[in-house]
């Protein structure tokens, strides 16, 4: 997914942001730096780092959403035992999500690299 896949689906999952006055806005559009909003009073638009948004834990709230993350069992790949093995885990699947982006990002890879790593089935959702 591209930077604008994601933050299409996040929204269409509910993710909204404000102006900083409180002012109600709409989303516009993005890139793979930044985000549109366009304000309802006086139509005037205003951009927002994607890396901040990439912070917030209601994005990802939102994009689980979006991506059908919002389920709260989770399987994910572990070591158990020095083996690799699939484990079970009663939690917020979108949290897992997020700090597989960190780890991610850690890693030394980049936003885009890791929303291209999502798996086809949540992109077609």
């Amino acid at each position: 997914m591209t930077i604008q896949e994601v933050m299409d689906k996040a929204v269409a999952g509910g993710y909204h942001i404000n102006g900083s006055d409180g002012m109600q806005t709409y989303y516009s559009g993005a890139s793979r730096d930044y985000s549109a909003w366009t304000r309802k009073d006086n139509n005037s638009s205003f951009m927002v780092a994607v890396e901040e948004t990439f912070l917030d834990p209601v994005f990802w709230q939102a994009l689980g959403r979006g991506l059908g993350w919002d389920h709260e069992l989770v399987t994910i790949h572990a070591v158990d035992n020095g083996r690799p093995t699939i484990v079970t885990r009663v939690g917020q699947h979108w949290f897992y999500h997020w700090h597989r982006f960190i780890d991610f990002l850690a890693e030394g890879k980049t936003a885009e690299e890791f929303f291209e790593s999502i798996p086809q089935e949540y992109k077609d959702l």
